[in-house]
Protein backbone atom coordinates (compact mmCIF):
# COMPACT_ATOMS: atom_id res chain seq x y z
CA UNK A 1 0.00 0.00 0.00
CA UNK A 2 1.29 3.57 -0.89
CA UNK A 3 2.36 6.26 1.83
CA UNK A 4 -0.58 7.69 3.80
CA UNK A 5 0.04 11.28 1.46
CA UNK A 6 0.00 9.29 -1.43
CA UNK A 7 -3.52 7.68 -1.21
CA UNK A 8 -6.33 9.05 -2.93
CA UNK A 9 -9.61 8.99 -4.77
CA UNK A 10 -7.95 7.28 -7.70
CA UNK A 11 -7.50 4.25 -5.00
CA UNK A 12 -10.71 3.54 -4.17
CA UNK A 13 -11.18 2.69 -7.71
CA UNK A 14 -8.52 -0.48 -7.51
CA UNK A 15 -10.87 -4.12 -8.05
CA UNK A 16 -9.44 -4.92 -4.06
CA UNK A 17 -10.70 -1.55 -2.63
CA UNK A 18 -14.17 -1.98 -4.44
CA UNK A 19 -14.45 -5.11 -3.21
CA UNK A 20 -14.03 -3.87 0.70
CA UNK A 21 -12.72 -0.47 1.00
CA UNK A 22 -13.10 -0.68 4.94
CA UNK A 23 -9.40 -1.25 5.66
CA UNK A 24 -8.23 1.76 3.65
CA UNK A 25 -10.84 3.81 5.34
CA UNK A 26 -9.75 2.26 8.78
CA UNK A 27 -5.73 3.33 7.98
CA UNK A 28 -7.16 6.81 6.94
CA UNK A 29 -9.56 7.14 10.15
CA UNK A 30 -5.95 5.77 12.47
CA UNK A 31 -3.53 8.25 10.46
CA UNK A 32 -4.75 11.02 8.50
CA UNK A 33 -8.87 11.30 9.28
CA UNK A 34 -9.11 15.14 6.78
CA UNK A 35 -6.98 14.27 4.25
CA UNK A 36 -5.92 16.18 1.46
CA UNK A 37 -6.07 14.14 -1.78
CA UNK A 38 -2.67 14.11 -3.95
CA UNK A 39 -4.30 14.57 -7.15
CA UNK A 40 -6.20 17.92 -5.88
CA UNK A 41 -9.78 16.81 -5.84
CA UNK A 42 -10.24 18.20 -2.09
CA UNK A 43 -10.33 16.85 1.21
CA UNK A 44 -11.28 13.11 2.29
CA UNK A 45 -13.32 13.07 5.69
CA UNK A 46 -13.25 9.46 7.17
CA UNK A 47 -14.12 9.69 11.02
CA UNK A 48 -17.90 10.29 12.03
CA UNK A 49 -16.69 13.12 14.15
CA UNK A 50 -15.72 15.18 11.38
CA UNK A 51 -18.00 13.66 9.30
CA UNK A 52 -21.29 14.98 11.33
CA UNK A 53 -19.19 18.73 11.64
CA UNK A 54 -18.83 18.86 8.05
CA UNK A 55 -22.68 18.04 6.95
CA UNK A 56 -23.60 20.49 9.60
CA UNK A 57 -21.54 23.04 8.78
CA UNK A 58 -23.12 25.86 6.54
CA UNK A 59 -19.84 27.15 5.47
CA UNK A 60 -19.37 24.06 3.64
CA UNK A 61 -22.19 24.08 0.55
CA UNK A 62 -24.75 21.43 -1.37
CA UNK A 63 -24.05 23.81 -4.24
CA UNK A 64 -21.44 21.46 -5.88
CA UNK A 65 -22.04 19.96 -9.33
CA UNK A 66 -20.16 17.08 -10.78
CA UNK A 67 -17.61 17.37 -8.28
CA UNK A 68 -15.75 14.96 -10.17
CA UNK A 69 -16.27 15.05 -13.41
CA UNK A 70 -14.75 17.68 -15.96
CA UNK A 71 -17.45 20.59 -16.31
CA UNK A 72 -16.73 20.98 -20.19
CA UNK A 73 -17.64 17.78 -20.68
CA UNK A 74 -21.61 18.60 -19.35
CA UNK A 75 -23.65 20.40 -21.21
CA UNK A 76 -25.30 24.08 -19.73
CA UNK A 77 -29.03 22.47 -20.16
CA UNK A 78 -27.44 19.46 -18.04
CA UNK A 79 -25.90 21.37 -15.55
CA UNK A 80 -28.71 23.68 -15.13
CA UNK A 81 -30.94 21.15 -14.69
CA UNK A 82 -29.15 19.07 -12.13
CA UNK A 83 -28.44 22.45 -10.28
CA UNK A 84 -31.89 22.62 -9.16
CA UNK A 85 -32.31 19.30 -7.36
CA UNK A 86 -32.00 19.74 -3.81
CA UNK A 87 -29.07 17.32 -3.15
CA UNK A 88 -27.05 20.70 -5.11
CA UNK A 89 -28.87 23.46 -2.89
CA UNK A 90 -28.54 25.21 0.67
CA UNK A 91 -31.16 26.70 2.38
CA UNK A 92 -33.18 28.66 1.79
CA UNK A 93 -33.91 27.06 -1.55
CA UNK A 94 -33.02 24.04 -0.17
CA UNK A 95 -35.60 24.57 2.36
CA UNK A 96 -38.71 25.26 0.99
CA UNK A 97 -38.35 22.42 -1.79
CA UNK A 98 -37.94 20.00 0.68
CA UNK A 99 -40.78 21.17 2.70
CA UNK A 100 -42.81 20.75 -0.79
CA UNK A 101 -41.82 17.41 -1.67
CA UNK A 102 -42.15 16.17 2.17
CA UNK A 103 -45.92 17.08 1.62
CA UNK A 104 -45.88 14.01 -0.49
CA UNK A 105 -43.47 12.01 0.37
CA UNK A 106 -44.59 11.42 4.17
CA UNK A 107 -43.51 8.36 6.29
CA UNK A 108 -46.89 7.12 6.65
CA UNK A 109 -48.14 7.73 3.21
CA UNK A 110 -44.51 5.05 2.81
CA UNK A 111 -45.67 2.73 5.38
CA UNK A 112 -49.22 2.28 3.83
CA UNK A 113 -47.14 1.17 0.14
CA UNK A 114 -46.44 -2.06 2.91
CA UNK A 115 -49.09 -4.31 1.73
CA UNK A 116 -48.47 -3.71 -2.33
CA UNK A 117 -44.78 -3.73 -1.95
CA UNK A 118 -45.33 -7.63 0.00
CA UNK A 119 -47.19 -8.44 -3.06
CA UNK A 120 -44.60 -7.12 -5.45
CA UNK A 121 -41.81 -9.11 -3.63
CA UNK A 122 -44.14 -12.35 -3.83
CA UNK A 123 -44.30 -12.16 -7.42
CA UNK A 124 -41.06 -11.65 -7.99
CA UNK A 125 -39.73 -14.96 -6.15
CA UNK A 126 -42.51 -16.60 -7.52
CA UNK A 127 -41.19 -16.32 -10.74
CA UNK A 128 -37.87 -17.22 -9.62
CA UNK A 129 -39.33 -20.34 -8.46
CA UNK A 130 -40.46 -20.57 -11.98
CA UNK A 131 -36.59 -21.11 -13.21
CA UNK A 132 -35.90 -23.15 -10.90
CA UNK A 133 -34.41 -20.76 -8.13
CA UNK A 134 -31.77 -19.65 -9.77
CA UNK A 135 -31.29 -16.17 -10.43
CA UNK A 136 -29.27 -13.11 -10.40
CA UNK A 137 -30.47 -11.57 -7.53
CA UNK A 138 -29.37 -7.64 -8.61
CA UNK A 139 -30.85 -8.09 -12.27
CA UNK A 140 -33.81 -10.08 -11.29
CA UNK A 141 -35.11 -8.47 -7.70
CA UNK A 142 -32.31 -5.81 -6.61
CA UNK A 143 -33.27 -3.63 -9.38
CA UNK A 144 -36.82 -3.85 -10.80
CA UNK A 145 -38.38 -4.14 -7.26
CA UNK A 146 -37.47 -0.71 -6.43
CA UNK A 147 -38.10 0.81 -9.84
CA UNK A 148 -41.50 -0.83 -9.88
CA UNK A 149 -42.06 0.83 -6.70
CA UNK A 150 -41.02 4.59 -6.96
CA UNK A 151 -42.39 4.24 -10.58
CA UNK A 152 -45.84 3.83 -9.15
CA UNK A 153 -45.62 6.22 -6.53
CA UNK A 154 -45.00 8.96 -9.45
CA UNK A 155 -47.41 7.35 -11.47
CA UNK A 156 -45.43 6.11 -13.91
CA UNK A 157 -47.13 3.69 -16.34
CA UNK A 158 -46.00 0.07 -16.48
CA UNK A 159 -44.68 -0.25 -19.74
CA UNK A 160 -42.64 2.58 -19.16
CA UNK A 161 -40.08 1.20 -16.36
CA UNK A 162 -37.51 0.90 -18.16
CA UNK A 163 -36.68 3.96 -19.08
CA UNK A 164 -37.13 4.82 -15.70
CA UNK A 165 -34.19 2.31 -14.66
CA UNK A 166 -31.64 4.16 -17.93
CA UNK A 167 -32.52 7.50 -16.65
CA UNK A 168 -31.79 6.43 -12.90
CA UNK A 169 -28.52 4.98 -13.88
CA UNK A 170 -27.72 8.12 -16.78
CA UNK A 171 -27.68 10.12 -13.08
CA UNK A 172 -25.84 7.82 -11.09
CA UNK A 173 -23.03 7.78 -13.48
CA UNK A 174 -22.93 11.60 -13.69
CA UNK A 175 -22.99 12.15 -9.72
CA UNK A 176 -21.10 8.97 -8.92
CA UNK A 177 -17.73 10.19 -8.13
CA UNK A 178 -16.02 8.76 -11.33
CA UNK A 179 -14.45 10.42 -14.47
CA UNK A 180 -16.62 9.54 -17.14
CA UNK A 181 -15.37 8.77 -20.90
CA UNK A 182 -16.45 10.88 -23.48
CA UNK A 183 -19.33 8.65 -24.94
CA UNK A 184 -20.17 7.68 -21.20
CA UNK A 185 -21.15 11.66 -20.47
CA UNK A 186 -22.61 11.80 -23.37
CA UNK A 187 -24.82 8.57 -22.81
CA UNK A 188 -25.69 10.17 -19.75
CA UNK A 189 -26.60 13.85 -20.64
CA UNK A 190 -28.83 11.95 -23.09
CA UNK A 191 -30.63 10.30 -20.47
CA UNK A 192 -31.28 13.27 -18.29
CA UNK A 193 -32.58 15.65 -21.17
CA UNK A 194 -35.05 12.38 -22.38
CA UNK A 195 -35.73 12.16 -18.71
CA UNK A 196 -36.94 16.01 -18.19
CA UNK A 197 -38.95 15.48 -21.76
CA UNK A 198 -41.02 12.90 -20.76
CA UNK A 199 -41.76 13.89 -17.26
CA UNK A 200 -42.79 17.51 -18.98
CA UNK A 201 -45.45 15.49 -20.80
CA UNK A 202 -46.56 13.45 -18.33
CA UNK A 203 -47.40 16.46 -15.99
CA UNK A 204 -49.03 18.34 -19.03
CA UNK A 205 -51.38 15.14 -18.83
CA UNK A 206 -51.67 15.26 -15.25
CA UNK A 207 -52.84 17.95 -14.89
CA UNK A 208 -55.77 17.79 -16.96
CA UNK A 209 -56.32 14.15 -15.70
CA UNK A 210 -55.04 13.80 -12.07
CA UNK A 211 -54.46 10.49 -10.82
CA UNK A 212 -53.57 9.05 -7.36
CA UNK A 213 -50.17 8.95 -7.71
CA UNK A 214 -47.44 11.36 -6.04
CA UNK A 215 -46.59 13.69 -9.25
CA UNK A 216 -50.55 14.64 -9.35
CA UNK A 217 -50.16 15.40 -5.19
CA UNK A 218 -46.91 17.25 -6.14
CA UNK A 219 -48.48 19.45 -9.03
CA UNK A 220 -51.59 20.24 -6.83
CA UNK A 221 -48.38 21.46 -4.43
CA UNK A 222 -46.75 23.76 -7.27
CA UNK A 223 -50.38 25.37 -8.03
CA UNK A 224 -51.72 25.93 -4.68
CA UNK A 225 -48.44 27.35 -3.67
CA UNK A 226 -47.40 28.47 -6.37
CA UNK A 227 -44.00 28.53 -5.40
CA UNK A 228 -42.65 24.94 -7.20
CA UNK A 229 -42.33 25.31 -10.95
CA UNK A 230 -42.45 22.96 -13.25
CA UNK A 231 -38.79 22.61 -14.08
CA UNK A 232 -38.17 21.84 -10.39
CA UNK A 233 -41.00 19.49 -9.86
CA UNK A 234 -39.38 17.59 -13.02
CA UNK A 235 -35.66 17.52 -11.74
CA UNK A 236 -36.28 16.72 -8.61
CA UNK A 237 -38.53 13.77 -9.86
CA UNK A 238 -35.44 12.58 -11.01
CA UNK A 239 -33.60 13.09 -8.06
CA UNK A 240 -36.45 10.70 -6.09
CA UNK A 241 -36.71 7.95 -9.14
CA UNK A 242 -32.70 7.81 -8.90
CA UNK A 243 -32.78 7.97 -5.17
CA UNK A 244 -36.18 5.71 -4.61
CA UNK A 245 -34.26 3.05 -6.93
CA UNK A 246 -30.72 3.03 -6.85
CA UNK A 247 -30.49 3.46 -2.83
CA UNK A 248 -32.97 0.33 -2.27
CA UNK A 249 -31.24 -1.57 -4.70
CA UNK A 250 -27.82 -1.22 -3.72
CA UNK A 251 -28.60 -2.24 0.02
CA UNK A 252 -30.42 -5.21 -1.27
CA UNK A 253 -27.90 -6.61 -2.95
CA UNK A 254 -24.94 -5.66 -0.60
CA UNK A 255 -27.07 -6.56 2.22
CA UNK A 256 -28.14 -10.10 1.09
CA UNK A 257 -24.12 -10.51 0.22
CA UNK A 258 -22.94 -9.38 3.78
CA UNK A 259 -25.79 -12.30 5.52
CA UNK A 260 -24.57 -14.72 3.10
CA UNK A 261 -21.09 -13.96 4.60
CA UNK A 262 -22.73 -13.71 8.45
CA UNK A 263 -24.47 -17.38 8.56
CA UNK A 264 -24.89 -17.27 12.13
CA UNK A 265 -26.58 -13.46 11.23
CA UNK A 266 -28.62 -14.52 9.10
CA UNK A 267 -30.31 -17.47 11.21
CA UNK A 268 -31.28 -15.40 13.83
CA UNK A 269 -33.01 -13.82 11.11
CA UNK A 270 -34.67 -16.95 10.03
CA UNK A 271 -35.49 -17.71 13.96
CA UNK A 272 -37.12 -14.06 14.51
CA UNK A 273 -38.47 -12.26 11.70
CA UNK A 274 -39.35 -9.29 13.70
CA UNK A 275 -35.72 -8.70 14.06
CA UNK A 276 -35.92 -7.46 9.93
CA UNK A 277 -36.21 -3.36 11.26
CA UNK A 278 -32.92 -3.76 13.10
CA UNK A 279 -31.60 -5.99 10.34
CA UNK A 280 -32.36 -3.35 8.25
CA UNK A 281 -30.51 -0.44 10.35
CA UNK A 282 -27.29 -2.68 10.78
CA UNK A 283 -27.23 -3.38 6.79
CA UNK A 284 -27.30 0.00 6.46
CA UNK A 285 -24.19 0.57 8.55
CA UNK A 286 -22.34 -2.17 7.99
CA UNK A 287 -21.97 -1.40 3.78
CA UNK A 288 -24.25 1.63 2.84
CA UNK A 289 -25.60 1.91 -0.14
CA UNK A 290 -24.17 5.63 -0.55
CA UNK A 291 -20.51 5.96 0.82
CA UNK A 292 -19.72 9.76 0.25
CA UNK A 293 -21.10 12.95 -0.45
CA UNK A 294 -19.51 16.14 -0.97
CA UNK A 295 -19.16 19.74 0.08
CA UNK A 296 -17.72 23.06 -1.05
CA UNK A 297 -16.27 25.45 0.82
CA UNK A 298 -17.59 29.12 0.58
CA UNK A 299 -14.83 30.21 2.82
CA UNK A 300 -11.51 29.22 4.43
CA UNK A 301 -11.91 26.69 7.27
CA UNK A 302 -10.41 24.31 9.81
CA UNK A 303 -11.77 21.08 9.91
CA UNK A 304 -9.84 18.97 12.88
CA UNK A 305 -6.37 20.20 12.10
CA UNK A 306 -6.73 21.52 9.11
CA UNK A 307 -7.25 24.46 6.95
CA UNK A 308 -9.33 24.14 4.05
CA UNK A 309 -9.38 27.10 1.66
CA UNK A 310 -12.29 28.67 0.04
CA UNK A 311 -13.56 26.79 -3.60
CA UNK A 312 -11.96 23.24 -1.81
CA UNK A 313 -13.95 19.99 -1.90
CA UNK A 314 -14.34 18.19 1.09
CA UNK A 315 -15.83 14.77 0.32
CA UNK A 316 -17.44 13.11 3.35
CA UNK A 317 -16.98 9.15 3.54
CA UNK A 318 -20.35 7.80 5.55
CA UNK A 319 -19.25 4.40 5.04
CA UNK A 320 -15.99 5.27 6.69
CA UNK A 321 -17.42 7.15 9.23
CA UNK A 322 -20.43 4.05 10.04
CA UNK A 323 -16.87 1.69 10.95
CA UNK A 324 -15.75 4.62 13.16
CA UNK A 325 -13.66 2.15 16.29
CA UNK A 326 -14.46 5.93 18.16
CA UNK A 327 -18.32 5.43 17.83
CA UNK A 328 -19.38 2.28 17.29
CA UNK A 329 -18.30 -1.24 19.66
CA UNK A 330 -16.37 -3.86 17.03
CA UNK A 331 -17.51 -2.08 13.85
CA UNK A 332 -16.48 -4.48 11.38
CA UNK A 333 -18.16 -7.06 13.19
CA UNK A 334 -22.09 -7.68 11.67
CA UNK A 335 -24.81 -7.59 14.18
CA UNK A 336 -28.15 -7.75 13.94
CA UNK A 337 -28.79 -7.08 17.20
CA UNK A 338 -26.48 -3.97 17.78
CA UNK A 339 -28.04 -1.25 19.98
CA UNK A 340 -29.23 1.32 18.08
CA UNK A 341 -26.44 4.23 17.15
CA UNK A 342 -25.91 7.02 15.31
CA UNK A 343 -25.10 5.73 11.64
CA UNK A 344 -24.68 8.28 8.89
CA UNK A 345 -25.81 5.58 6.36
CA UNK A 346 -28.36 8.46 4.53
CA UNK A 347 -26.92 11.79 5.41
CA UNK A 348 -27.01 13.81 8.17
CA UNK A 349 -28.63 17.34 8.95
CA UNK A 350 -31.32 19.33 6.05
CA UNK A 351 -29.81 17.04 3.63
CA UNK A 352 -30.55 13.60 5.18
CA UNK A 353 -32.71 11.23 2.24
CA UNK A 354 -36.13 12.21 2.26
CA UNK A 355 -36.53 8.66 0.99
CA UNK A 356 -34.92 7.04 3.65
CA UNK A 357 -38.80 5.36 5.35
CA UNK A 358 -39.33 4.10 1.88
CA UNK A 359 -36.10 2.27 1.30
CA UNK A 360 -36.08 0.58 5.01
CA UNK A 361 -39.66 -0.39 4.80
CA UNK A 362 -39.06 -2.33 0.66
CA UNK A 363 -35.60 -4.00 2.36
CA UNK A 364 -37.58 -4.94 5.97
CA UNK A 365 -40.36 -6.64 3.15
CA UNK A 366 -37.33 -8.03 1.31
CA UNK A 367 -36.04 -9.53 4.56
CA UNK A 368 -39.17 -11.48 6.30
CA UNK A 369 -40.16 -12.55 2.81
CA UNK A 370 -36.39 -14.15 2.28
CA UNK A 371 -36.08 -15.82 5.86
CA UNK A 372 -39.50 -17.36 5.46
CA UNK A 373 -39.28 -18.93 1.94
CA UNK A 374 -35.43 -19.14 1.81
CA UNK A 375 -33.87 -19.89 5.00
CA UNK A 376 -30.99 -22.18 2.81
CA UNK A 377 -30.75 -19.53 0.30
CA UNK A 378 -26.62 -19.59 -1.30
CA UNK A 379 -24.18 -17.03 -3.09
CA UNK A 380 -22.06 -17.56 -5.62
CA UNK A 381 -18.87 -16.19 -4.27
CA UNK A 382 -17.00 -15.90 -7.90
CA UNK A 383 -20.53 -14.49 -9.66
CA UNK A 384 -19.72 -11.35 -6.55
CA UNK A 385 -18.78 -8.03 -8.94
CA UNK A 386 -18.88 -4.45 -7.47
CA UNK A 387 -20.13 -0.91 -8.61
CA UNK A 388 -16.89 1.01 -10.00
CA UNK A 389 -18.27 4.33 -8.06
CA UNK A 390 -16.55 6.10 -5.51
CA UNK A 391 -19.80 7.45 -3.95
CA UNK A 392 -22.48 4.80 -4.35
CA UNK A 393 -21.74 1.17 -3.04
CA UNK A 394 -23.73 -2.30 -4.69
CA UNK A 395 -23.14 -4.71 -6.77
CA UNK A 396 -23.55 -5.18 -10.65
CA UNK A 397 -24.26 -9.28 -10.42
CA UNK A 398 -24.91 -11.66 -7.22
CA UNK A 399 -25.65 -15.04 -8.52
CA UNK A 400 -27.86 -16.87 -5.81
CA UNK A 401 -29.88 -20.18 -5.22
CA UNK A 402 -33.12 -19.62 -3.83
CA UNK A 403 -33.37 -22.53 -1.31
CA UNK A 404 -36.14 -23.57 0.97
Amino acid sequence: MSAISQIGFADLLQPQVLADPYPLFRRLRQEDPVHADPSGRGWMVTRHQEAQIALSDRRLSARRILTTQRQHDVSEAVSSALSLQMLFMDPPDHTRLRALFSKAFVPSRMEALRSDVAAMVERLFDAADAHGGQIDFVRDFAVPLPVAVIARLLGVPASDHGLMLDWSHALGLLIGGRELNAQEASSAQQGILAFVAYFRELIERRRSTPADDMLSRLIVVEELGDRLSTQELIVNLMLLLAAGHSTTSHLLSSGLLALSRHPDQWQLLVDDPRLATSAVNELLRFDGPVQATARQATCDLVLSDRTVRCGELVTVFLGSANRDEAHFDAPDRLDLRRPTARALSFGHGIHTCLGAALARMEVQVVLEALARRYPGFAVDADSVAHLPSVAFRGLLTLRVELRK
